[in-house]
């Protein structure tokens, strides 16, 4: 911009899209203060295809070959039945036709790769008040589907967050001999309205995947044994996952949060926050690094409308994966067994070029390809 050393910002949240904001506004030459008010850094959490816009953004962050070292070397994903006998399968080669680009790798890897080369300080354990704000030039939250910030400023999260009728969780752990018997490979085993899947991570090391259907969004008071009820009857290695689920796991409701506005005085909203797409639409990685880029750019360019810049460039790209995501229920989460054999024969066929730009279209939202300019 450059910035002064009296422009300060704090930026609440120190995930995805709260380190990717810190990261470009540090170097705009703004003094940035992170916080997230978890204990500690979150590692761990479940496998994402990061391609897109976002991928563009990493690149001139330089952050590709920390990525590229922290790939999962996935060759597959594989449709197995409830004795782990395979269904169908997609290749990664056929997988990365269809999403140019993409690197599958830990949501945790991600946020470490953009931490380790963030020079402003993070305090973990730390929640924000309306008087917390009062110290800083510009306020940006960055802290998820259950933002504080939005809470503050806009209102209760009843207005803005729509649920999409799923929970859904998350989880790591290490165990060689399962690791070895499900190979590089995400495996996962569906029925109606329920989803298993896991895969091994490196060193012995697994990562595991459950959504399931619930009429209600209400969260429960023991996630582990909410997941035992909903998952004990399945097949599998369903049993040995339930076993070893940890007492910090991630567990959520699957949600979208749909905003009129983004902003309001020096408070801006950015990632999940305010545009939260899905676990069904995925992108959200590369859509909070993106909206990060955005709209420091557009501060570069003049504090003076930047706000209302960012959400004009940002929204319509939003909305877009929301409608997606809202559409791709069916395929990731099926309704019914001959949906599943439906999803299962498009695995099989994808060696097709026809049957290849099918799935394109019905897993990859349209994102503008300029939107980083």
């Amino acid at each position: 911009m450059p910035k002064s050393s009296a422009q300060r910002a704090l930026v609440v949240g120190a995930g995805i899209a709260g380190l990717t904001t810190a990261w470009w506004l540090e170097r705009a030459g703004w003094e940035v203060q992170v916080v997230e008010k978890a204990p500690s850094f979150r590692a761990g959490g479940y496998m994402i295809d990061f391609f897109g816009p976002g991928h563009e953004v990493a690149r001139r962050m330089g952050l590709l070959p920390a990525l590229e070292a922290r790939r999962a070397p996935i060759s597959s994903v594989t449709s197995v039945d409830s004795r782990g006998r395979k269904r169908a399968e997609i290749s990664t080669s056929a997988y990365e036709a269809v999403a140019d680009g993409v690197i599958s790798l830990l949501r945790g890897d991600l946020a470490a790769a953009i931490r380790d080369d963030l020079r402003s300080p993070i305090r973990y354990g730390a929640t924000v008040s309306a008087s917390d704000f009062d110290d800083f030039d510009l306020v940006v939250g960055a802290d998820g589907v259950h933002s504080r910030v939005r809470e503050l400023v806009f209102g209760p999260s009843s207005q803005f967050v729509r649920y999409l009728g799923h929970h859904t969780a998350a989880f790591s752990f290490r165990d060689a001999e399962l690791s070895a018997r499900i190979g590089y490979r995400y495996q996962m085993l569906t029925v109606p309205h329920r989803m298993i899947g896991c895969y091994a991570v490196r060193d012995g090391a697994m990562a595991a995947l459950m959504l399931y259907r619930s009429e209600s969004s209400a969260l429960p008071a023991d996630p582990a044994a909410e997941l035992r009820s909903r998952f004990g009857d399945l097949g599998w290695v369903a049993p040995e996952l339930l076993s070893v689920v940890p007492e910090e796991i991630y567990y959520d409701e699957v949600s979208q949060v749909d905003m009129p506005v983004w902003h309001r005085g020096k408070v801006v909203l950015v990632g999940d926050a305010c545009g939260a797409v899905s676990l069904f639409a995925g992108h959200g990685a590369s859509l909070a690094m993106t909206g990060a880029f955005v709209l420091a750019e557009e501060l570069a360019a003049g504090v003076d409308g930047a706000f209302e810049r960012y959400q004009a460039r940002m929204k319509p790209v939003v909305a877009e994966t929301q409608a997606f995501g809202r559409k791709f229920i069916g395929w990731m989460a099926p309704t019914s067994a001959w949906r599943i054999s439906v999803r299962d024969m498009a695995f099989r066929l994808s060696g097709l070029p026809v049957v290849r730009r099918l799935i394109r279209g019905s897993v990859t939202p349209a994102v503008p390809a300029d939107i980083v300019a």
